[in-house]
C-alpha cells in the first residue's frame, strides 16, 4: 500500500491553551504489543471512548501522531453547547418530531457525558455550567431561534433556553450589534487541552497505554483481528476504534473516512490581559457565545482576563496572515472597543465539517469503528460518542437518530473541495451582509 509522507511529532500550536496547559509526556510504541481495543486518535473522541473502555473493564491503547491533544481537541474554544447547527424545529421538518425529540436528548447527554468524565477523573480544567448566549442578527436569525424556544417548552417540556431580548442582549454581550439572543443556562465552558491531558494522565494511571509520536500508517481488519501498522512496531487488536476527525487525511489509515468529510480551518487569537474596566463590560455574566451568522464567530473571556476570538480562517486548511487580519477586524466590527489592545496568541484547527452538519458514527468493518464530523460541536457530542462507540465494540448498536442511522457516503467531487469552500465563503459573506 502506497503511504503518504509522515506527520512527524509536533508541539502543540502556539495557543493560549498550550501556554497555561500541563503537558504529559507520553513515550512512542517501540515494541509490538497486543490489546482488547486500539485507539487512533488522542483526542476528545478517542479519550472519552478509552474512559468508557477502562470502565467496562476493557482493555486499550491509543496511538497518537503528535501529542494528546495536538488536533481540533486542544484548539477550540472549549464550548459544550447542547445544540446543533440546526435548530430543532429544522430538525423536526427534516426528520420528524421523535427523531429530533431523541437529536435533543442526546444534546444534553453529550455535556452531561463530559462532566461526568471530568468529575470522575477530579480533572481540573475550568469546566462550569457558565452559559451560552447566540446572539442573533436579523430578523430572520430572530425567528428561527425564538421557534426554537417554543419547540423546546411545546414538545420537550424545557423551558430553560429563553430569548433576551435587543436590551439584554447589548448588556450581556457588550455590543449593540445583535438584535437579539438565544440564552442556553446549561452550556459549559472548559480549557480543552487541559482536559485532554489531565484525562490521558488519568487513563494511563489507570492502566490505559498512551502511545504518542506514533504515526498508524495502515490496519487491516480480518473480520476477527485488526493488525495496525506503525513505523516502529505493529498491534494486534480484536477491535479498533478510528477518532482521526478533522485530521483523517494524514495518512492512509484515515483513507475511507477523509472523502467523507470537509475539514474547515477555524482561527483565533487572544488578546492581551484586558484592563478590568473592559473586562467586566464584555461577557460580564460570565457566558460563552457563538453567534448565528453562517460565518460563524465564538468568543469568551479567558481565566486571566484576555479576550478569545474564533472564526473561520478560510477555504484552505491553514489559516494564513491574512485570515488572522481579517478575523481582528471582524473582532474590531462587533467590539470597536478592543482597538489598540494587543493580539498575544494566534492559532488554527481543523473543524470537520459534514454535508448535513451532523456526526457520524459507524462501523468500517465487523471490528473497525469511527465517530467523526462533529461540525464545531464537539465538546460535548465527541464525549457521548466516544461512549458509543465503546458501547458498539461491546456489541450494542448505537441509537442516535441519523448520526448513528444516517448515510455517510464519500462526498462527490471531493477533489474540489477548496474551490467550493471558498465559492460557500463567499455566500455565506454575501448572505450575513444582507440580513444585518
Amino acid at each position: 500500500m502506497f503511504l503518504r509522507p509522515q506527520p512527524v511529532r509536533q508541539p502543540h500550536a502556539a495557543s493560549y491553551w498550550a501556554a497555561t496547559a500541563t503537558a504529559p509526556s507520553f513515550a512512542g510504541l517501540v515494541n509490538p504489543i497486543e490489546t482488547e481495543v486500539a485507539i487512533i486518535g488522542g483526542g476528545f473522541t478517542g479519550l472519552s471512548a478509552a474512559h468508557h473502555l477502562r470502565k467496562n473493564g476493557r482493555r486499550c491503547v491509543i496511538l497518537e501522531a503528535s501529542e494528546v491533544g495536538w488536533g481540533a481537541s486542544g484548539r477550540n474554544g472549549g464550548m459544550a453547547v447542547p445544540r446543533y447547527k440546526l435548530t430543532f424545529p429544522e430538525l423536526e421538518k427534516k426528520y420528524g418530531r421523535d427523531v429530533a425529540l431523541r437529536m435533543y436528548r442526546l444534546a444534553h447527554d453529550g455535556v452531561d457525558t463530559l462532566e461526568e468524565i471530568i468529575h470522575a477523573h477530579r480533572i481540573d480544567c475550568g469546566f462550569g455550567r457558565c452559559g451560552h448566549i447566540t446572539p442573533i442578527v436579523g430578523e430572520h436569525g430572530v425567528r428561527r431561534f425564538a421557534a426554537d424556544v417554543e419547540w423546546l417548552q411545546q414538545h420537550a417540556g424545557d423551558g430553560a433556553p429563553s430569548m433576551l431580548g435587543r436590551s439584554a442582549v447589548i448588556e450581556k454581550i457588550g455590543s449593540d450589534l445583535y438584535q437579539d439572543g438565544y440564552l442556553e443556562p446549561r452550556g459549559a465552558g472548559i480549557h480543552p487541552l487541559q482536559y485532554c491531558n489531565a484525562l490521558a494522565s488519568s487513563l494511563a494511571n489507570q492502566g490505559a497505554g498512551i502511545y504518542c509520536g506514533t504515526t498508524v500508517t495502515s490496519w487491516r481488519s480480518n473480520g476477527e483481528q485488526v493488525e495496525i501498522h506503525t513505523p516502529a512496531a505493529s498491534v494486534r487488536a480484536r477491535e479498533l476504534i478510528i477518532a482521526t476527525n478533522g485530521y483523517s487525511n494524514l495518512t492512509s489509515a484515515g483513507s475511507q473516512l477523509e472523502k467523507r468529510i470537509v475539514p474547515i480551518a477555524s482561527a483565533v487569537i487572544a488578546t492581551e490581559v484586558l484592563p478590568p474596566a473592559l473586562r467586566n463590560a464584555l461577557l460580564a455574566g460570565g457566558q460563552l457565545a457563538t453567534d448565528s451568522k453562517r460565518l460563524t464567530n465564538y468568543y469568551r473571556i479567558l481565566a486571566d482576563g484576555s479576550f478569545f476570538f474564533g472564526g473561520r480562517g478560510g477555504a484552505g486548511s491553514r489559516a494564513s496572515p491574512a485570515a488572522y487580519e481579517r478575523l481582528r477586524q471582524d473582532m474590531l466590527s462587533i467590539f470597536p472597543m478592543l482597538q489598540g489592545v494587543g493580539i498575544r496568541h494566534r492559532w488554527f484547527g481543523l473543524v470537520a465539517v459534514t454535508l448535513d452538519s451532523l456526526p457520524r458514527i459507524g462501523k468500517l468493518a465487523a471490528n473497525v469503528h469511527y465517530g467523526l464530523g462533529y461540525n464545531g460541536r464537539g465538546v460535548g457530542l465527541a464525549a457521548l460518542v466516544g461512549k458509543q462507540l465503546a458501547a458498539q465494540v461491546a456489541g450494542e448498536p448505537p441509537s442516535m437518530g441519523p448520526i448513528s442511522d444516517g448515510r455517510f457516503d464519500p462526498i462527490p467531487l471531493h477533489g474540489l473541495r477548496r474551490p467550493a469552500k471558498q465559492a460557500a465563503i463567499w455566500y455565506h459573506q454575501v448572505m450575513d451582509r444582507f440580513q444585518r
